[in-house]
């Protein structure tokens, strides 16, 4: 029988670690955060996640960034 509890628990600590971090490799690439939530839901990824070209990358850093400073405006 699945605990749903547990479950719920597990992935709420997940996210409190992920949403308390603030450093620098909050960007917009978050392999590892939705790794441990597939692994509590037991979803099985169809794909591993890839990193984008390095210049997607970067523009979508930028992005994250301006919208997160124009929020604390």
């Amino acid at each position: 029988m699945v605990n749903y509890e547990e479950k719920y628990s597990q992935a709420r600590e997940v996210l409190q670690r992920w949403v308390d971090n603030q450093s620098h490799d909050r960007c917009w690439y978050y392999p590892d955060l939705f790794r441990e939530l597939a692994a509590i839901l037991e979803v099985s990824p169809t794909k591993e996640p890839l990193l984008p070209p390095l210049e997607e990358f970067k523009e979508g850093c930028r992005r994250y960034q301006q919208e997160e400073f124009e929020l604390e405006k």
